[in-house]
């Protein structure tokens, strides 16, 4: 799990510095680009060169680090290991969604792409609903097999002091990022960009809401309670 994820990090990475470099002498020192925008393609936040071309590889290195890590770190190494699937969904799924942005930044700011012209802008903000609706499809279609840890997954005071809450929680909220997921690549292809990020936006709301609420009222109707025994730390 470890080796797939940092082989993966690093080939993202190299890509993405590969990128900057190319992209470095075509930027002027002190100036200002875009580095967000709203749901239209329009630029509202700017930053220098230095953010533009390093901001994102710095965060997926330091990201890749902190995943490599955390298993060894979890009392509950065990179940996480054996969560390995989610593990890498998510680990993967977490650096193309930086990756992309990356790109989306250093284009813009070559002027390679132009976020605000109609093509490319909303036509940049569908591709990236699309990538989002299929790394939340993604987390959804294995959510159910993340076993009881503490560093990954719904976890809420009911979930981890309950397995039963675990399980239940985490088989719905699945449901739901697969079902916000999809809706949202579909919408992606047929509405306006920006309705089909408010979409996803408002569908993974909306499911972390229900999972905090569904995991109390199976907490309180679960008998056991079970909690973290000595064991599960071996």
């Amino acid at each position: 799990m470890i080796f797939k994820g940092l082989l993966v990090s690093l080939i993202m990475i190299g890509i993405m510095l590969a990128l900057s470099i190319w992209a470095m002498g075509q930027l002027p020192a002190g100036e200002q680009f875009a580095t967000h925008w709203d749901a239209n393609g329009v630029a509202n936040g700017f930053s220098g060169r230095a953010t533009v071309l390093w901001m994102m590889p710095g965060m997926t290195i330091g990201i890749a680090l902190l995943l490599a890590i955390v298993p060894q770190l979890d009392p509950r190494k065990r179940n996480l290991l054996r969560s390995s699937m989610a593990y890498l969904v998510i680990w993967v799924g977490t650096l193309l969604v930086l990756a992309f942005a990356h790109f989306m930044m250093v284009l813009n700011a070559t002027g390679t792409i132009n976020m605000a012209d109609v093509g490319n802008g909303p036509g940049m903000i569908k591709a990236l609903t699309i990538i989002l609706g299929g790394f939340f499809a993604a987390i959804g279609a294995v959510m159910g097999k993340i076993r009881p840890n503490w560093f990954m997954g719904i976890r809420t005071p009911w979930t981890l002091s309950s397995d039963l809450s675990w399980d239940k929680t985490h088989r719905l909220t699945g449901w739901l990022f697969l079902a916000t997921g999809l809706l949202s690549i579909i919408s992606a292809f047929i509405m306006p960009p920006n309705i089909a990020m408010g979409i996803l936006i408002t569908g993974s709301l909306a499911t972390l809401l229900i999972a905090v609420i569904y995991s109390w009222y199976v907490w309180k109707n679960d008998p056991v309670r079970e909690t973290l025994v000595p064991e599960d730390t071996k």
